[in-house]
């Protein structure tokens, strides 16, 4: 190939380049010029040759051409970076250009390449990264927690306005600080690798963390870990929550609910004495005037009698429904079919209900006491607010993977659906307790003990008539 075509042929490999490529002289002045330059910034090349290539970049974004030729000759060329160009419209749009030496046979430098590309969709990408972490900073520094953005050194890298106010720092005394220190030294974990983000949730198995403040004092604190991706590498964004107001309220609950407790517990035994006392009074009355008294007098005694009975009756109800979380005792093999049938004969000592057990019962490790008392109130209840002196009473056992599934159903009158969830609070019958005797604390008492052992209790309708209570209970280990 002759040397006319080479360089036929390399003009025509330039002018096909998708990169705007711009050859000058010595002097600064454009002497070459591709179809991609032309595209790119706006220039006929019949217009812009022997132009000095200065006028593509607007005041300020390149240096001279002298500095960059002194550059050129102390070292290779000018690697890819991203600046401003000028279109021939006059505005101004971003392009990634490199810049390298034109040098003869002898290596002197007698020209200047100027490689360029659009980078404006790069450049609306850093944009929108940018106003991404703006944003990203702005919901941070508004979160009502602390945040704290720790580095894979260990180091805070950024702290919103919450992490100053509970911490008592100022931002430029947490930059830099080591996230460990924000933490009481009985709860820090040492770290031998110094390429380890703490993990503060594996520090203390207790519930209840404890954050240190710049004053030395501690305060309980709720601690989320998120790790994310940055341009940097991994960090974890840390949410801290201070819970000291919740912790108090927490304890003062806790200190309330013992005293409702200390105080059912007294009363349950401290008033069964004067209310025996009563009822003996009432029944020695009784005796004492016999052939004395009239039938409405006699009547009178009697209800007196009847509704001192009832009170001991909520008394002992009162005492169970708050020891009702405490109920699970000791575990022990159950027989759960034979446990039903020996509540129903308890329940119904006579002939006039008849029980059904359906599915297959379990043989297992239980908490039998409070599984006994869920059984007796439901059994009993069904009984007791029959509308006929006989009925039918079926108890099933229904297949489920994570708990044991009874149902309790009768043919009784049923309870209408807005009173499905009233009977399960407390002192609530639906009848009044003249007609039927109780307390009105039966369903709250096994709704209490079965979501203590983490089951639950519902009511629905039977068919064609009476109600069917479900509840769920715990698979336990022997």
């Amino acid at each position: 190939m002759t040397s006319q075509a080479s360089l036929e042929l390399l003009a025509a490999i330039v002018n096909s380049s998708e990169d705007a490529i711009i050859g000058s002289d010595l002097n600064g002045h454009i002497i070459s010029w591709n179809h991609a330059a032309s595209l790119l910034f706006g220039h006929a090349p019949e217009a812009i040759l022997g132009r000095a290539f200065a006028l593509l970049f607007p005041d300020g974004q390149l240096p001279d051409h002298l500095t960059l030729i002194q550059l050129l000759e102390q070292g290779s060329a000018i690697g890819q970076f991203e600046t401003m160009g000028q279109h021939a419209d006059g505005n101004e749009l971003p392009v990634s250009l490199s810049i390298s030496a034109i040098r003869d046979a002898a290596g002197r430098i007698f020209g200047l390449s100027l490689s360029a590309r659009d980078f404006s969709n790069g450049y609306k990408l850093a944009a929108r990264l940018a106003q991404s972490e703006r944003h990203f900073r702005l919901v941070v520094n508004a979160a009502p927690n602390a945040m704290v953005l720790v580095g894979q050194n260990g180091l805070i890298e950024m702290v919103n306005d919450r992490t100053e106010k509970i911490f008592g720092y100022q931002r430029a005394e947490l930059v830099g600080l080591a996230f460990d220190l924000l933490v009481p030294e009985r709860f820090r974990k040492q770290h031998h690798e110094p390429q380890q983000v703490p993990q503060m949730q594996q520090v203390q198995p207790a519930p209840t963390l404890y954050a240190l403040r710049k004053d030395g004092s501690e305060f309980p604190v709720e601690i989320g870990l998120n790790p994310i991706d940055t341009a940097d590498g991994a960090k974890i964004l840390s949410a801290i929550v201070d819970i000291s107001e919740r912790q108090h309220f927490i304890d003062e609950l806790s200190r309330r609910n013992q005293e409702l407790k200390d105080f059912a517990y007294v009363a349950s035994h401290d008033l069964k004495a004067p209310l025996r006392g009563v009822s003996q009074l009432a029944m020695w009355i009784t005796e004492d005037l016999e052939g004395q008294i009239n039938e409405e007098t006699r009547e009178h005694l009697h209800l007196m009698r009847v509704r001192i009975t009832r009170m001991e009756k909520l008394l002992e109800d009162l005492l169970l429904y708050f020891r009702a979380d405490k109920l699970g005792g000791n575990i022990i093999t159950v027989d759960f079919a034979e446990l039903v049938r020996d509540v129903f004969e308890l329940c119904c000592s006579d002939a006039s209900f008849d029980l059904e057990l359906q599915g297959s019962f379990p043989k297992a490790p239980t908490h039998k006491a409070a599984l006994e008392l869920v059984f007796r109130n439901l059994i009993s209840n069904a009984i007791k607010h029959h509308d006929k002196r006989r009925g039918h009473i079926i108890v099933r056992s229904i297949p489920d993977e994570e708990h044991y599934l009874f149902e309790v159903a009768d043919d009784g009158t049923g309870i209408p659906p807005e009173h499905r969830e009233r009977v399960f609070a407390m002192f609530q019958t639906l009848r009044p307790r003249d007609e039927v005797e109780g307390s009105g604390m039966g369903l709250a008492v096994i709704r209490k003990a079965i979501e203590s052992l983490g089951g639950t209790v519902s009511l629905a309708a039977n068919q064609p008539r009476g109600a069917v209570f479900r509840f769920s209970w715990p698979r336990v280990a022997g």
